[in-house]
């Protein structure tokens, strides 16, 4: 080959390179665009990923489709997501794995089997306490990894927990569960003995639980906890949980009762149970025991209620308003802590431990640093139609 028809032969190998490389170029494009717009339909669906899960993306397949990977626990983000990129005329490949699983795994339901069980951020011990759910709470097994299961609770929290915390059930028998003779506990504390002379112990209770009960023994129920072991209870100390679930009413004078029987209880960042709590988990497990579900973070309870206005002071607040408390950059607020208002400008709260201060300066629990911070007031009691406040009644899963 002479140097003429080289030049002309290196010539027509970079003309076909260009022409690939914009091809490629061109498809590269397209092929963002289109992960951009399943971005912003997953957004819409899952604005925070603490309360639902669509990470879906969209890879390049044979002859010009579009294979569609990844998962949710929202079906109608699934739906829309195809349904979108069909309508443009695209082959798609559907390979998203709706969220629990239910054809690999028919106990993808399950009840919290101990007294308080940890939810971690990640299936490892040393990951961060994000919240923690009671016994007797039923929640959707969403994922297995080795001794550790991804779970959503009934406020739609996700995390990962241990699969000693949980009992795994199907269809059949979480129904069999919601038709039985249930009850929830109602002190703060206790302990399930072994008879009804109190002579032994089984396990220890928290504020909310529930149990079966099978029947009675002199002033004692006989109770079987969600892992099947049994013992006893003082009549005294539970109520019907059907009984309970339709008739108890959540107002402001029962709010802030049940707030102050917190009071003094150490502060544990992701607590939310009547052992210990951090901030959101005390409001939480206060609205619990009112027959409220409300979301479980600080920052998600900001997004829920009826606004309350505080532009002119305290005058429109009411017992049992939420406050919420933190920073504000321009136009955005930064929620990072939340209290219960208990009237006369003193609130309730977990700051240390569970304790009372005042947004009044004349007082001696005043707290200029809560004052300063103070953002937002939201109303619970009342409120109808909002997702994150739930009437336990309400919600299928009891």
């Amino acid at each position: 080959m002479n140097h003429s028809e080289d030049k002309k032969f290196f010539f027509i190998i970079g003309f076909w390179i260009g022409i690939l490389l914009i091809l490629n170029g061109c498809h590269s494009s397209l092929h963002k665009d289109k992960q951009a717009e399943i971005d912003s339909i997953a957004a819409r669906w899952v604005p925070d990923q603490r309360e639902g899960i669509c990470t879906v993306t969209a890879g390049i397949a044979k002859r010009g489709s579009i294979i569609l990977r990844g998962e949710t626990t929202i079906p109608q983000a699934r739906q829309e997501i195809i349904k979108t990129l069909s309508n443009r005329g695209i082959v798609l490949i559907d390979s998203i794995l709706l969220l629990p699983d239910t054809l690999r795994n028919e106990k993808y339901r399950g009840l919290v089997s101990l007294s308080v069980i940890n939810l971690r951020k990640r299936p490892d011990h040393s990951s961060e306490l994000v919240s923690q759910a009671i016994l007797g709470t039923p929640v959707h097994i969403l994922k297995n990894s080795n001794s550790w299961l991804l779970i959503q609770t009934p406020d739609r929290y996700i995390a990962w927990t241990e699969k000693s915390s949980v009992k795994s059930m199907n269809r059949a028998e979480i129904a069999a569960w919601k038709q039985a003779d249930r009850v929830i506990y109602l002190e703060n504390s206790g302990w399930v003995y072994t008879s009804p002379d109190e002579s032994g112990v089984v396990g220890d209770l928290v504020a909310g639980s529930i149990l079966i009960k099978k029947g009675e023994s002199t002033g004692y129920a006989r109770i079987v906890l969600p892992d099947g072991r049994e013992g006893f209870l003082n009549n005294k100390k539970i109520i019907d949980f059907r009984s309970w679930k339709t008739q108890v009413l959540c107002t402001e004078e029962k709010v802030c009762r049940v707030a102050t029987t917190f009071l003094g209880l150490p502060y544990l960042w992701g607590g939310s149970s009547s052992k210990a709590v951090d901030c959101s988990g005390f409001v939480q497990s206060v609205y619990f025991m009112n027959g409220i579900i409300l979301s479980r973070d600080a920052s998600l309870q900001a997004d829920h209620g009826l606004s309350v206005d505080l532009s002119n002071g305290y005058s429109q607040l009411k017992r049992g308003d939420l406050l919420f408390f933190g920073s504000k950059e321009n136009s955005n607020s930064h929620v990072t802590h939340v209290a219960i208002y208990k009237g006369d400008s003193e609130y309730i709260h977990s700051s240390g431990r569970v304790m009372i201060n005042s947004l009044d300066s004349s007082q001696i629990n005043y707290s200029s640093y809560r004052k300063n911070s103070l953002l937002a007031a939201k109303r619970i009691i009342g409120v109808e139609n909002d997702i994150g406040i739930v009437p336990v009644y309400k919600h299928a899963w009891y």
